[in-house]
């Protein structure tokens, strides 16, 4: 479980995301709970009622669970396809008991955060495999070289968007000069959602390489941006940064244009900079003058309006009264 308080809280702060992931495993699990004890129990009497109706002679001439399956309406639901069932319902039992921990990690110093995010995804994501696999055997669609390896793992770039929509979050405590977040780009869809909490020095602005018009993304120093990014219905990534690092949150529900999604906090000076880790000056430089140019471009959008009418006023007259003419004239017969 978190080792520092801000994990703590922000595992608090996306309950809600929690909640969605965890009820879709344990749905999912009690589902199949259901059809295989059903199952069985049906299957049993089944095969009781045939092996009394055709007497010692014919039980010893005839496959009873064969002619169960022949008899019956619904797909045969053999003992192999119990097997498959109860490994399925295994795996889904696993994830379940692992609660709130499945959503924590705790990256030791120099350890890749993209290896272990794509580890914990595809783990995680035994679950999903897992319906699927149970989906598979009770259509009696299952081919084992197809579909075994999702009880073991279903890499992220496999899921549906359906189960994407309820990714499990995942709450990261990393060193700063770790924090290479370029890789975590492609992690970003659905609804899948990242909280970092940064340890140590860092470099001043690296989440601002995420920034898209779909993706919440904040770099903060505590977790109130947390909320908002969990009730955002689409993916996002906040970092509970350390001091010195810019400060900006990227707010997809502030509309259309990028003015009224980015507002940047505070932004440190991109000159005089020493390296960060692996950072060095220019990298980290590259990345505050990203950030300006985006806030330049925020700020001369909510400038334009006030240019174009300043530009109007100080027009031609002749143009001035040429347009006034054109827009005092019917020409809807024309």
């Amino acid at each position: 479980m978190p080792s520092d308080p801000r994990s703590a809280a922000a595992l608090a702060a996306v309950h809600g995301p929690r909640e969605a992931f965890q009820s879709a495993v344990a749905a999912t699990l009690e589902e199949v709970r259901v059809y295989l004890d059903t199952h069985r129990s049906a299957a049993d009497d089944r095969l009781a009622v045939l092996a009394a109706e055709l007497g010692p002679l014919g039980a010893r001439h005839i496959d009873v669970s064969r002619l169960a399956a022949v008899l019956t309406a619904e797909p045969a639901v053999t003992p192999a396809t119990h097997g498959v069932l109860e490994r399925a319902l295994a795996v889904l039992r696993d994830v379940a008991a692992r609660g709130d921990e499945a959503h924590v990690l705790d990256l030791p110093p120099g350890e890749s955060l993209y290896g272990r995010v794509t580890d914990r995804l595809a783990e995680l994501g035994r679950a999903m495999g897992s319906a699927r696999v149970a989906d598979a055997a009770r259509k009696g669609r299952y081919r084992p070289a197809e579909h075994d390896p999702w009880l073991t793992r279903l890499p992220y770039p496999l899921w549906t968007q359906a189960e994407r929509a309820v990714a499990p979050p995942l709450v990261i405590e990393l060193d700063g000069t770790d924090l290479r977040p370029g890789g975590l780009a492609e992690f970003l869809d659905g609804a899948l959602k990242i909280v970092l909490v940064v340890r140590g020095e860092s470099s001043p602005a690296p989440l601002v390489r995420l920034v898209t018009p779909r993706t919440f993304v904040a770099q903060v120093a505590d977790e109130g941006a947390i909320a908002r990014l969990a009730a955002w219905n689409g993916p996002g990534i906040v970092g509970l940064m350390p001091a010195g690092t810019a400060r900006f949150v990227h707010d997809p529900t502030g509309g259309d244009a990028l003015g009224a999604r980015l507002t940047v906090m505070d932004s440190p000076a991109p000159d005089h900079r020493k390296r960060a880790g692996p950072f060095t000056a220019a990298q980290q430089r590259e990345e505050l003058e990203q950030l300006a140019a985006l806030q330049s471009a925020t700020a001369a959008a909510a400038a334009a309006p006030t240019v174009t009418a300043a530009a109007a006023e100080s027009a031609d007259p002749v143009d001035r009264l040429a347009a006034w003419l054109l827009r005092q004239t019917d020409l809807s017969g024309v």
